[in-house]
């Protein structure tokens, strides 16, 4: 959007004084369309939103200004705070004094460009009455699309609106009346034009009652293009009595079409192009669509097909207060599904996990998964060999197809839904692989377990039928699964694990447990206060990972048993990231415990790699059966025994081979979906059918971000910012050779910058790129971020801080400060990893050393 000045000048003779009416035009970016006000311009901008045109970031561009935003409302609101003049706000005349910038004026009194009177163009009174519905439409879904306001209040609020602008009109009309009179209109006429105003403004006295109840409102958004309505679906009904009288109970579940959300989706156009992003790189693993697993499906591998990869996971969720009386009757289960196609920075998104269905899980243990199942099982069949037509933004006309990729979940849900036995106490609790009881105690390759396979699998269901009483399972397998109905998917192809479940709440919590008992109880090196202390110094220091601060450890139990108290996932990670840093310099080198300890973090940071190579992953087997065997050497006893998620980690070097990094299945971005339920839950309070409730608030929540693409996680938004020229600048000579630039040029400055929720502050230190004769990372340090005058892209300044080694002991690298400062300038795409890393300073005897722990093993 452009701010252009323009308007009619009066020029006398006798004194030269220019006094001109001029309009404030702004530009919209994605019409062009210009609006003379900001009232205008926001409704101009909300169509746009409700068309699902809308783009982000949106980018003031008002006096060179280049702060962006990523909703409607911030961008709105910095317009009117920084960018409204005071002739938009006041009036329409201004002197020349006040409005130097809107004409150049030469010494001789003549202006360099002629000035035309331009009039406003006069607005049917229709478009009023449209400008106020958009107003109110806008309002009433974001408000739906807050899972902290209750339903039942909107209607409630657009009736006071309505009585607010019913007032108003009466007053507007009274004033009109009172001033006839008042310069001696006749009454006839006064009763006439009172007639006239009645008629003419009875539509500005209820402007929003098309939304005057619950029942208007939800079938307005219902038929909106972009909802995906969920449906009811009945399970098999029940003969039920109560008070005497017996019937039929129909019990159902909530569920929401995938073709309906797909076609959606495609909608929009960052989102196709998101979509279409090339994300191959040759010999490395990025994404499923690297594994074995893509190359092998009839679908996927099919390259003259665009063809949709479907994740699917399945999760309990309590949405009330499971200590209060009855908290488990209302517990549900959660059905959730991403598309695979996406990169893994854009599935990490609150807005890319979408709803496939709700149903209580008293009724998923009454009836089974089947019901579901067939209902998704039966739309997929149908995605994978028709697909959906339809014409789409870069795509055109083409025909779409989908199909289930993998199934994750964490291991009790997984072993749950895939038909596998539930309990980990026994042997064959593996999907993967026939592992006893006793071998996970000695085994620590893949290659020592026996593999389930699709015949060794109908072998098991074939004994099912003659097993002995009392037990229902054969070597592990309940029942057949529903899912291998699907074209292209079986269980015993699903290769899949949790590491968020797996590592971070099970074997990292147990192994610290072990390590800190070593150190403080056994070689008495640390105290439970100093670990504590020393965090708590830490965390006053540091500039990333803020809200991932852990718990005060409370107590040190005995080998095999957990730390306390319990920690989220996140907190537990950032214990075992941080604990070298934070403690290192007081415990002594070759100690076997801290040794246990850095082959942990070099095990984790394998594991949690973005990026694999063939090699990586066979390496990654070596670590980790060298882990297992350092494990059971250290803290085996008879109390203490590896347990069967230390096995899953024996197969995750072949998930990696056929499925593609280990981050892409990980269960956290659907367990942080689980919030937005449980807080709706909260609110609207309201059990008779809770399934259906949250179905309906997420579908209007997931409109609502389709409409403002929330779900596009590349963009880049920046908030103050100030210009200097280029030569004032200590990193001059580097701007004008990276970014071709004149030293006399001014450029846009920024201390901060967004993407997405990342968050870059001067400061902090980045991975520019991977040294290939030494192998080490590269770092900067970030000094502040610059943009040209004409152009959106943000470029990061560095200050090259050299690497000097990786400090084993504390488990980072060693980085050096060098005078004089070489400053380097780059995209914050090319750099070799996003996340900002903290430098933390030691005291070493009588040197200072500065130490990056980087999050996982980047190449």
């Amino acid at each position: 959007m452009q701010k252009q000045s323009v308007g009619a000048v009066s020029y006398n003779q006798q004194r030269v004084q220019f006094t001109f009416t001029f309009l404030i035009m702004y530009n919209c970016y994605v019409c062009n369309c210009c609006c003379d006000t900001i009232r205008q311009f926001r409704i101009h901008l909300q169509r746009h939103r409700d068309s699902a045109e809308l783009r982000v970031p949106l980018v003031c561009r008002q006096d060179r200004c280049k702060s962006s935003y990523t909703t409607l409302f911030n961008f709105l609101r910095h317009i009117q705070s920084h960018h409204m003049t005071d002739c938009e706000t006041e009036g329409t005349e201004c002197t020349l004094a006040n409005t130097s910038e809107c004409m150049n004026m030469g010494d001789d009194g003549e202006h360099d460009m002629p000035i035309s009177c331009v009039m406003p163009e006069v607005k049917d009174k229709h478009d009023f009455l449209l400008e106020m519905q958009t107003e109110g439409v806008s309002l009433v879904a974001g408000l739906r699309a807050n899972s902290s306001i209750p339903y039942s209040v909107i209607p409630g609020l657009m009736e006071h609106f309505n009585n607010m602008a019913g007032s108003l009109t009466s007053f507007i009309e009274t004033e009109v009346l009172d001033g006839l009179s008042s310069v001696g209109v006749d009454r006839q006429a006064i009763d006439k034009v009172s007639t006239t105003l009645d008629e003419k403004l009875q539509y500005c006295r209820k402007p929003f009652d098309f939304f005057s109840s619950r029942y208007r409102i939800d079938s307005f958004f219902a038929d909106h293009p972009s909802m995906s309505k969920p449906e009811p679906v009945h399970f098999v009904p029940r003969l039920e009595s109560h008070c005497g009288t017996s019937g039929f109970v129909y019990d159902q579940f909530q569920y929401v079409s995938v073709k309906k959300t797909l076609s959606n989706l495609l909608q929009s156009s960052s989102y196709v192009e998101a979509l279409l992003q090339d994300k191959c790189r040759p010999g490395v693993l990025l994404s499923f669509s690297d594994g074995s697993r893509y190359r092998e499906h009839y679908l996927f591998g099919n390259c003259s097909k665009l063809s949709l990869m479907l994740q699917l996971f399945y999760d309990g969720l309590g949405v009330t207060n499971p200590l209060r009386s009855q908290g488990s009757a209302h517990n549900v289960g959660v059905f959730y599904y991403t598309v695979r196609n996406l990169p893994q920075e854009f599935n990490s998104c609150f807005a890319n996990v979408h709803l496939l269905a709700l149903s209580y899980t008293h009724d998923i243990a009454l009836y089974g998964f089947e019901p579901i199942l067939d209902k998704f099982i039966a739309e997929i069949k149908e995605l994978s060999t028709v697909g959906f037509e339809g014409v789409f933004p870069i795509l055109g006309k083409c025909t779409v197809y989908a199909s289930l990729c993998q199934v994750t979940c964490d291991n009790l849900a997984l072993n749950s839904l895939l038909g596998f036995v539930e309990s980990f106490s026994g042997s064959y609790f593996c999907t993967i692989c026939y592992a006893t009881k006793a071998d996970i105690q000695t085994k620590f390759r893949e290659e020592y377990f026996s593999i389930r396979s699709v015949a060794e699998y109908n072998k098991d269901l074939e004994s099912l039928v003659s097993v002995k009483a009392g037990k229902n399972h054969y070597r592990g397998v309940k029942y057949n699964c529903k899912l291998n109905e699907i074209p292209g998917f079986h269980v015993t192809d699903n290769w899949s694990l949790d590491i968020m479940h797996t590592l971070l709440e099970g074997v990292i919590i147990v192994e610290l447990g072990c390590i800190l008992h070593g150190l403080c109880v056994l070689d008495k090196c640390l105290s439970l206060p100093d670990i504590n202390k020393a965090f708590s110094v830490l965390w006053g220091k540091i500039t990333v990972d803020k809200t991932h601060k852990p718990v005060e450890i409370t107590g040190i139990l005995e080998p095999g048993l957990v730390i306390t108290p319990s920690m989220k996932a996140v907190q537990s990670w950032a214990l075992l990231k941080y604990l070298p840093l934070a403690v290192g310099k007081c415990v002594p080198s070759k100690n076997k415990h801290w040794e246990f300890l850095l082959h942990l973090s070099h095990m984790v940071d394998l594991i949690f790699a973005p990026a694999f190579t063939e090699e990586m992953a066979i390496y990654l087997k070596d670590v980790i059966s060298d882990h297992l065997s350092r494990f059971r050497d250290l803290y085996s006893s008879e109390h203490v025994r590896l347990r069967p998620k230390h096995h899953f980690l024996v197969h995750l070097p072949s998930i990696v081979l056929k499925s593609g990094p280990l981050v892409g299945m990980s269960c956290m971005p659907y367990e942080l979906k689980n919030s937005f339920f449980k807080r709706c839950a909260h609110i609207v309070c309201n059990f008779t059918n809770i399934c259906r409730t949250l179905a309906h608030r997420h579908q209007q929540q997931s409109m609502f971000a389709q409409l403002s693409n929330t779900h596009i996680r590349n963009v880049v938004t920046v908030g103050k910012h100030y210009y200097e020229y280029v030569h004032t600048l200590p990193y001059c000579d580097s701007l004008c050779e990276k970014l071709d630039v004149e030293a006399t040029e001014q450029v846009a400055i920024s201390k901060s910058l967004h993407v997405a929720t990342m968050e870059y502050k001067q400061g902090h230190f980045v991975v520019l790129c991977i040294d290939n004769n030494t192998g080490f990372p590269t770092f900067g340090k970030i000094i502040s971020f610059v943009s040209l005058a004409g152009d959106d892209c943000w470029h990061v300044v560095l200050e090259h801080m050299p690497t000097e080694d990786f400090a084993h002991h504390f488990h980072s690298y060693e980085v050096t400060t060098v005078q004089p400062c070489v400053f380097m300038v780059h995209r914050l795409r090319d750099l070799a990893d996003h996340h900002p890393l903290y430098c933390h300073s030691l005291l070493l005897g009588s040197s200072k050393r500065q130490y990056l722990r980087l999050p996982y093993h980047i190449f």
